[in-house]
C-alpha cells in the first residue's frame, strides 16, 4: 500500500491557502494522511469555499483520506475538551477527521492521536507566557492550562500503549501532530525552552512497540527519516508559506507498506 503524507498546511493563512491552490497535493498514494494543523477546527464543520474544494478534490483522488487536529484546529473554535472522548467525524466521503482511534485499512492499521507533548514543569510559566495555545484554546469554556496539555498527553499515550498490541496486523502506522522523539527535533530548534511543548523522548515507548512507521508534524521544520529499532519516523510539512518554511515540502511524499 503507498502512503501518502504531509501536515500543517494550515489553509487557514491567506497565503498558504494560495499557494496550495498553485501547488496541490499531488495523488500518488492510495490513503492519504494529515498529520494536524490543516485548517481551523471550524470549517470542518461549516467549510469555507476553500475548504470545500480541497476535502471534495481529495476525496476523489484516493481512496481513504485520514486528519488529525494539531494544536491550531482549535484556536477560537471547538473546545478542546471534545478530545476528551475519542474523536471521529467524517467531513465529505472517505475524508475522516480522528483522534485517539484505530483504523484497519485493508492489512495496515493505523493509530491516530494528536500525541499533545508533555511540558516540563521548569518550563511550564514560560511556555504558557509564550505559546498561544494557552490564550487562544479553551477548555470547558475555561482557560486551556499546563496540567490539562499534560493530561491530554497522557491520554494519548494510554490510548496508544494500550491500542498498539491489540491489533492483529502486523503493518502498523503511528499518525501523530507532535514530535515523538527530541531525535526528530530540527537542529534550529535544540535548546530552545519551549522544546517540551513540541517533542517527547518517547524512544522507549517506540521500541517497546516499534511499528512500522510514526507520521508526524508541528515543528515547521522537515527532517530526513529518522529509525528508533525498526521504526521509521517521518515528516512533511508544508509550515508558513510566508516564513518560507515551505521550502522543502514535497507534495507528493510516500512510503509503501
Amino acid at each position: 500500500m503507498k502512503i501518502q503524507y504531509c501536515s500543517d498546511l494550515h489553509l487557514e493563512m491567506t497565503i498558504n491557502k494560495e499557494y496550495l491552490l498553485q501547488n496541490p497535493i499531488e495523488p500518488v498514494g492510495e490513503v492519504l494522511i494529515l498529520a494536524g494543523d490543516i485548517t481551523n477546527a471550524k470549517y470542518y464543520d461549516d467549510p469555507r469555499p476553500i475548504e470545500k474544494q480541497f476535502f471534495k478534490t481529495l476525496s476523489e483522488q484516493f481512496e481513504q483520506v485520514f486528519i488529525i487536529a494539531g494544536n491550531h484546529e482549535f484556536y477560537r473554535s471547538w473546545d478542546i475538551s471534545v478530545l476528551e472522548k475519542p474523536l471521529l467525524k467524517e467531513i465529505v466521503s472517505n475524508v475522516f477527521l480522528l483522534n485517539n482511534q484505530t483504523i484497519d485499512y485493508k492489512d495496515v492499521s493505523f493509530f491516530f492521536t494528536t500525541l499533545w507533548s508533555e511540558i516540563h514543569q521548569l518550563d511550564e510559566d514560560y511556555i504558557r507566557r509564550s505559546m498561544p495555545d494557552f490564550s487562544l484554546i479553551s477548555y470547558h469554556k475555561k482557560t486551556f492550562l499546563v496540567k490539562h496539555y499534560n493530561e491530554l498527553h497522557k491520554q494519548a499515550l494510554n490510548f496508544l500503549d494500550s491500542s498498539l498490541p491489540q491489533s492483529e496486523n502486523t503493518k502498523k502506522v503511528v499518525i501523530s501532530h507532535h514530535l515523538p522523539s527530541l531525535r526528530c527535533v530540527h537542529s534550529d530548534h535544540i535548546g530552545s525552552r519551549l522544546g517540551s511543548a513540541f517533542a517527547t523522548d518517547l524512544d522507549k515507548f517506540i521500541l517497546k512497540h516499534q511499528p512500522d512507521y510514526w507520521v508526524y508534524g508541528h515543528s515547521h521544520r522537515n527532517r530526513s527519516e529518522i529509525q528508533i529499532g525498526k521504526t521509521k519516523l517521518v515528516t512533511n510539512q508544508l509550515g508558513y508559506v510566508p516564513y518560507q518554511e515551505h521550502y522543502n515540502w514535497d507534495s507528493a511524499r510516500y512510503f509503501e507498506l
